[in-house]
């Protein structure tokens, strides 16, 4: 039997060996910041520094057992381990050196955990750092040991080398090109990034190749060669701190200043997107059927952007909607002026009857009727088409989920019926109080009646948690309704100083209610209010 034999044998058989070791430690997990509890450190102990040396060590050990067996057997085996004595001592210091190696790396890795780090260096340079090693190693073993001219071997290398090479340029490129990153830190898993046109999460880096994870759940594969020569949009490094921009259109007939405050609004308003930096909105461009705006607002989750740009979007509809503000759609200048006089002659005109009609049934159907419109005897105040009056004057408002109705303290000029969704209110203490009441608002209920009363700020917020259609009333349909019956003022006085007393203990601790005297709060200084809110509508 060869030397070359030998060692073949030999590889063979201690990788047999070292395949079980492998096959355990790849089964224990270490997680970065795990507390270093007993369990943990066997974990460590075996994973960072055992597992390294294990290949090595136990090729060592089966060399020296086979060299032991091979001496110690008659005939042709003792003469053949005398006559490879030589190479067997090249193997042996080539392996001593690699347990070595092993041994330091792993003694890093260990020293990294047990400070509740992980090891800094890629495993990708580790790699590369070890196989060189290695092979440094093995050349020179092979000349001052075991005696062999290296310099053939290293001329017919280096043209072996230049072949592959030329062969494999692309290969070679993203080689390099993955130790570059590895190097430089540029990528790290859970980064997001954007390269040619690809964008997605970063879940793995080897020598070749970046693999993507799309917002779609598809893996996308990126040659490091492009990787690294590529210009990254990188949304994780150094924070994740972003700014996204959202561009949409409004009417020549719509002030910049209303618009641009509901975009921010909007913006403001929206979950996920940060209170600081502000959000702002300015004009970008005039154009022919309309004015182009564009609302920028800061989030800490831009590589999920497409989500939360679609809740803004939402929002600014059902604000839009609200405040009358149109969006334009392309047209020539015919187009646009009929189209922009049939508006204001729309916004000029009553609601449509069918409308007016279906206002009246919600109004009839609500605690509004039941509640403030019904008389000490149970027979309601206004009659069918009393409430069909009333409706002319109301106007019926969307919110989506999310958005806030009014704020409490603000100044409150309108109520609302609700029609349809559920909202949720919140009253919070004074300053020095952490002490808050959360309650639903569900369909039918009133809500926001008590400014109008009682001229109060709002004693509570109230914000939409799903799609909500409400019926809104302002300050002249309700002095409109003070003035249907005579009995309606004394009644809404009297059902407003009651409530004012069991609200009173939180109207208080408000900043706005300081100085407001009992009699304000009573029934009679309600009916003088009304009184004087029925002759100022009629002297108008």
């Amino acid at each position: 039997m060869n030397s070359m034999t030998f060692y073949l044998v030999e590889g063979s058989l201690a990788l047999a060996l070292v395949s079980l070791a492998f096959f355990i430690a790849r089964r224990i997990r270490l997680k970065s910041g795990e507390r270093l509890t007993a369990n943990v450190r066997k974990k460590v102990w075996f994973r960072g520094f055992l597992y390294p040396v294990a290949l090595p060590a136990l090729v060592l050990v089966f060399s020296y057992a086979a060299a032991w067996l091979a001496a110690h057997c008659p005939g042709a085996c003792a003469a053949w381990m005398e006559h490879c004595r030589l190479h067997f001592e090249a193997w042996q210091t080539f392996w001593w050196v690699i347990l070595g190696m092993r041994a330091v790396e792993g003694g890093c890795v260990s020293f990294f955990w047990f400070r509740g780090k992980a090891f800094p260096v890629p495993s990708l340079i580790v790699s590369i750092v070890r196989t060189v090693i290695a092979l440094l190693a093995a050349f020179l073993v092979l000349k001052e040991v075991a005696g062999v001219n290296i310099a053939p071997l290293l001329a017919s290398t280096a043209l072996v080398t230049a072949v592959i090479g030329f062969a494999l340029q692309g290969v070679l490129g993203n080689l390099l090109g993955g130790m570059s990153l590895h190097l430089v830190r540029s990528l790290v898993p859970g980064d997001w990034i954007r390269v040619e046109g690809i964008e997605g999460e970063v879940i793995e880096t080897n020598w070749r190749e970046t693999r993507l994870r799309t917002h779609d759940g598809h893996v996308m594969i990126v040659p490091n060669s492009t990787v690294s020569s590529a210009v990254l949009n990188h949304m994780s490094w150094p924070n994740t701190l972003r700014r996204h921009r959202f561009e949409v259109g409004a009417s020549y007939s719509d002030a910049p200043g209303n618009v641009i405050r509901e975009l921010i609004e909007a913006a403001r308003e929206t979950p996920n997107v940060l209170e600081e930096p502000k959000p702002d909105a300015f004009i970008t461009e005039y154009k022919d059927f309309g004015i182009n705006y564009v609302v920028r607002y800061w989030s800490r989750r831009y590589y999920d952007r497409r989500e939360l740009d679609g809740e803004v979007a939402r929002r600014i509809w059902y604000r839009f909607k609200r405040k009358g503000i149109e969006i334009p759609f392309p047209m020539s200048d015919k187009l646009l002026n009929d189209f922009m006089a049939v508006v204001y002659r729309q916004r000029r005109e009553p609601p449509e009857e069918k409308e007016v009609l279906r206002m009246a049934d919600d109004l009839e159907r609500s605690r509004f009727s039941r509640d403030l419109l019904t008389g000490v005897d149970g027979v309601g105040l206004l009659c069918r088409e009393e409430y069909v009056a009333l409706a002319r004057h109301a106007r019926r408002v969307f919110y989506t989920t999310g958005e806030v109705l009014f704020r409490q303290r603000e100044e409150g000029d309108r109520c609302y019926i609700v029609v349809r969704g559920l909202l949720n209110g919140e009253v919070e203490g004074c300053e020095s109080s952490t002490r808050r009441h959360v309650f639903e608002i569900r369909s039918g209920a009133l809500l926001g009646e008590m400014s109008l009363l009682t001229g109060l700020p709002r004693t509570a917020t109230v914000r939409a948690v799903e799609e909500c259609e409400l019926i809104e009333l302002d300050a002249d349909a309700f002095t409109y309704l003070l003035g249907m019956k005579p009995d309606i003022p004394e009644r809404l006085a009297e059902l407003a100083s009651e409530r004012t007393e069991a609200l009173k203990t939180e109207l208080e601790r408000m900043k706005n209610t300081d100085g407001t005297s009992s009699h304000t709060l009573g029934k009679s200084g309600l009916l003088d209010r009304f009184l004087r809110m029925i002759r100022t509508q009629r002297n108008a």
